[in-house]
């Protein structure tokens, strides 16, 4: 029986639109009630969709506003990868604060992983 899942995301907010679907993924899994833990890791340049500077009406892209809201709702953990934000030269100080994301090195993010029934990329 499946009862933790781990999402993994590397792509951009833009284009490809995974790290909102990841998100979108795990807080519908955890809805259902059949899996307890649910939790999205964000890699390499997944890391810029919590930035505060992002602008995706710019783009034509809907405000992730109501994701960032999904997340609150549903209590839905997020890792970002402590390395990839300082590779784009970005500080904590500079990305909207959760209390659900936490920032974790990659033997963290391998431990996640590893203790987790299912781990996928999206």
């Amino acid at each position: 029986m499946v009862n933790s899942i781990v999402i993994i995301c590397e792509d951009g907010p833009f284009g490809k639109n995974s790290v909102v679907e990841s998100i979108r993924m795990a807080a519908g899994l955890l809805a259902v009630g059949d899996i307890e833990i649910c939790k999205v890791i964000l890699l390499r340049d997944a890391v810029y969709f919590f930035k505060k500077t992002l602008e995706p009406e710019a783009l034509n892209v809907d405000n992730f506003g109501n994701i960032i809201r999904l997340i609150e709702l549903s209590e839905l953990e997020i890792y970002v990868h402590s390395q990839a934000l300082e590779i784009a030269g970005i500080e904590t100080s500079d990305l909207i604060l959760q209390d659900n994301i936490k920032f974790v090195d990659i033997k963290e993010i391998s431990q996640l992983i590893l203790n987790a029934d299912v781990s996928f990329k999206y």
